[in-house]
């Protein structure tokens, strides 16, 4: 799973586009595009964030690309997102 993109849901809801660090029993450690490749490589870097397993889903493409535009809206749907 460690590179897997997903979908978190962040503090107030908002969907973020993130990357698997880490999965463990707690949770999913999370990061972003440019920390991941920093700690890929053994660099010092901010560490990953844990996120509670129900606030992590299977990243969806078709819905990713319209996420930004539907929350907005006021019509994003967790409920159309498959859990990890």
């Amino acid at each position: 799973m460690r590179g897997d993109l997903v979908i978190v849901r962040a503090f107030r809801g908002v969907p973020l586009v993130r990357r698997v660090w880490e999965e463990v029993a707690q949770g999913v450690y999370i990061t972003d595009d440019t920390l991941f490749e920093r700690l890929s490589k053994g660099e010092n870097t901010v560490q990953p964030v844990g996120f509670p397993r129900e606030d992590v889903f299977k990243y969806d493409p078709d819905l990713a690309k319209d996420m930004d535009t539907l929350y907005q809206a006021g019509e994003w749907d967790w409920t159309k997102l498959a859990p990890v």
